[in-house]
């Protein structure tokens, strides 16, 4: 192999790539959203042993074209209702196969040089964004459940700094945690990852627009005080994954001071409201918050995966709490490059070069391109709700703060269903949709009881797919009484 024979190896497959990718979005508009295939058909197409020699690359991507591509989930379709899984841009996938051309190790300056620096940029840009001032920094994550967790540790670390070294038991300190029960799972495995255990997280109860109810808040952190224990952070959220709503930030900030706790907010999702002139007011008093998680995979279409920690008192808090040098790495380089050694932010050692897919995407939308879209998507939120609203079988559940809707199917013979009956309707109408491939949204837990929600996160969807989702409901929901 040489590098010759390596650049015409790029360029045939370049082609053929490229023509899988360019044909697949063109059958966006049409392919079924989900497959029918069930976990056993896949493991009947690709139950084989391991290869012992090699075969050609076409037989590969054939295999590819044939069983991988037409059983995946169409996320980038213009009729995916579901989790904040956009259509990625295209000018990001092609960053990506860059950014694996270049494999570069985004860990360490001297192996990363320019993967180093734009890192930096675009978390400056994040930072500006946000309202943080100049002195702020962060660090990629691999998502929104990464970012969380380095966000805590920094949170734990400044509430019982011996624990970096001594470990939890040696620390000697109670600490507990609090946030809305409607709060990311990750939360909570951050807790448990962090040594602090599950039970050290406080899920505060939400009011009937699924808010965190402030004065609950109040009276846990009284009580876990008058019991010995000690309260350390209260996390925010801004942009629930079930329900899209945002907390009472600026009442959350000044809890958080009152008791010396470290606030932290979890705008994953809604973080992109920041893009909006019209819609940023949303997020005030995010810039209160000691550290965000800002996912770019979400509503900035990077592909996955791209996630941010974003901390208001710059990258020392950071390297407080994850900062180690390695024998092979430790050298002096006699300059300031060791702040652009961003393993020293995270956990991550060999990182991958991420921070490109994410510049390209900025500097491809820039802040009014992302301001329109966000703008636009909540405009199709709120027809899909007015729609919803016209159909006496359904009835919204909560208000729309951001593109999400939650809605449950309530015709009057399921009205008078016990509690669990109904939540199985729910279950067969969304099952029903997903089956027949013409589109995909999930369903939730919202207070004990299941919904139906429907996000609406690709730049693809346009008003004609929001109303055919709306009579796609009224049909199946209409079989679905039919067939009881």
């Amino acid at each position: 192999m040489t590098s010759e024979s390596l650049s015409e190896q790029h360029k045939k497959l370049g082609r053929a790539v490229t023509s899988l990718i360019s044909e697949y979005a063109e059958r966006l508009e049409s392919a079924p959203v989900a497959s029918p295939a069930t976990p056993a058909d896949l493991k009947r197409l690709f139950d084989e042993p391991l290869p012992l020699a090699g075969m050609p690359a076409e037989e590969i991507l054939e295999q590819f074209a044939r069983d991988v591509a037409p059983h995946a989930m169409q996320i980038s379709s213009p009729r995916y209702f579901g989790q904040f899984n956009p259509t990625p841009l295209a000018i990001g996938v092609w960053a990506d196969a860059l950014c694996s051309a270049l494999n570069q190790n985004a860990g360490a300056w001297r192996n990363g040089p320019t993967s180093a620096l734009i890192e930096a940029q675009v978390i400056g840009w994040l930072c500006d964004l946000i309202g943080y001032g100049p002195g702020a920094f962060g660090v990629l994550a691999s998502g929104g459940s990464e970012a969380n967790l380095i966000a805590l540790k920094c949170a734990r670390d400044k509430a019982a700094r011996d624990m970096c070294d001594l470990g939890v038991r040696a620390a000697g300190a109670d600490l507990t945690i609090y946030a809305s029960e409607q709060c990311h799972f990750s939360v909570e495995k951050s807790v448990d990852i962090l040594g602090l255990g599950r039970k050290s997280l406080r899920k505060i109860d939400t009011d009937e627009r699924f808010h965190i109810r402030v004065n609950l808040l109040r009276e846990a952190i009284e009580k876990d005080r008058s019991d010995g224990r000690v309260p350390f952070c209260i996390v925010g959220i801004a942009g629930a994954t079930s329900t899209g709503v945002i907390d009472p930030l600026p009442e959350l900030a000044a809890i958080a001071r009152e008791n010396d706790c470290w606030f932290h907010v979890d705008a994953a999702y809604g973080g992109g409201l920041a893009f909006s002139d019209n819609q940023k007011k949303k997020l005030s008093g995010i810039e209160l918050a000691n550290s965000i998680t800002f996912d770019p995979h979400k509503w900035m279409f990077v592909p996955f995966s791209c996630g941010t920690t974003l901390v208001r008192d710059g990258g020392n808090v950071l390297r407080d709490s994850f900062d180690i040098s390695p024998e092979y790495l430790s050298e002096d380089r006699g300059g300031s490059d060791v702040q652009y050694d961003f393993f020293r932010y995270g956990q991550m050692g060999t990182r991958r070069f991420n921070a490109l897919k994410l510049w390209m995407a900025f500097k491809f939308m820039g802040k009014r391109g992302y301001a329109e879209t966000v703008e636009r998507h909540l405009e199709l939120t709120r027809h899909f709700a007015d729609r919803l609203d016209e159909l006496p079988d359904f009835e919204r559940v909560g208000e729309i703060e951001t593109a999400v809707c939650c809605f449950r199917y309530l015709p009057e013979h399921v009205r008078g269903l016990a509690p669990e009956d109904q939540d199985r309707a729910q279950q067969a109408l969304q099952q029903r949709i997903e089956k027949s491939g013409r589109a995909f949204f999930p369903s939730t837990i919202l207070q004990g009881r299941r919904a139906l929600r429907v996000n609406i996160n690709s730049y693809l969807t346009e008003r004609r797919h929001v109303d055919d989702l709306v009579e796609l409901l009224r049909e199946e929901g209409n079989a679905l009484g039919v067939d009881r």
